[in-house]
């Protein structure tokens, strides 16, 4: 099984363009003068490459030296670079050696790869639906994140995500002896990986074991695919920290307040 086209390695000759749709984001790549210009544009910030020849002069360009000969590039969804807030659609407490399945949808940064000096360089990653900032942990000590928009889901329904959107399952289980409530979950994506499945983008499984020993670490096992149907799905981007079988996570479960604030 091979990834859809848009993933496939791309050419861009000298004085060449073209524009790339990830959902709400488009990139505009424009090679010239020994430099890859990019741009990213969102929603009717598109409106300004109608029936141009060529894009203009005052797109948001972010700039990279290139070779004179350097002409490849490729783009890959990437999981975001900070942690994610989960939330379930509403608070579920679980029961003690109860464990529950849910569906969530991160959305994907786009990363560019491109040659320099004939070989592939990382460029940038973009979001490709601007995220928003919110906090874990208490005022004075915690770490910044990202909140999903979408919560939690029992089943998978593809409509219920964006295009962009990456499909994490998690399998959380209560192996304490005490009711685990669920209303917020601090999750680390830096050892998932994206993979293809039927033009959907999946992550490999995890599974959270919490209530063992000390209730505020949380034990995480990393699968090497996704779960169920995806199983044969293709892979399209390695994890960002590397592959590990087991990691903790330090207040995963935890109640502090995060304040959400809009991204700029």
């Amino acid at each position: 099984m091979a990834a859809t086209e848009r993933w496939h390695e791309r050419t861009l000759q000298d004085g060449e363009w073209l524009c790339a749709n990830f959902g709400n984001l488009t990139l505009v790549v424009l090679s010239i003068l020994e430099e890859w210009r990019v741009a990213p544009l969102y929603g009717e910030q598109c409106a300004a490459l109608k029936d141009a020849k060529m894009p203009p002069d005052d797109l948001p360009w972010q700039r990279w030296d290139r070779g004179e000969k350097d002409v490849k590039l490729r783009f890959r969804p990437v999981f975001p670079d900070r942690p994610v807030i989960i939330r379930p659609r509403s608070a579920l407490n679980l029961s003690p050696r109860a464990k529950a399945m849910f569906y969530v949808g991160i959305p994907a940064f786009i990363e560019l790869t491109a040659h320099s000096e004939g070989q592939y360089e990382v460029l940038h990653s973009w979001p490709s639906d601007p995220p928003s900032n919110t906090w874990h942990g208490t005022p004075i000590s915690g770490t910044l994140c990202y909140s999903v928009k979408t919560r939690a889901r029992r089943q998978y329904v593809p409509d219920d995500w964006q295009e962009m959107s990456i499909i994490s399952t998690l399998e959380i289980a209560n192996t304490g002896s005490h009711m685990l409530p669920f209303e917020r979950l601090f999750f680390e994506t830096g050892h998932l990986g994206v993979f293809e499945h039927q033009g959907r983008l999946w992550a490999n499984h995890a599974r959270i074991r919490t209530g063992e020993k000390d209730d505020s670490l949380s034990g995480v096992v990393f699968g090497s695919k996704p779960f169920g149907e995806a199983a044969d799905a293709v892979s399209l981007s390695q994890p960002r920290l590397g592959r590990v079988r087991r990691s903790m996570l330090k207040e995963a479960f935890s109640t502090f307040l995060g304040v959400t604030h809009p991204h700029d």
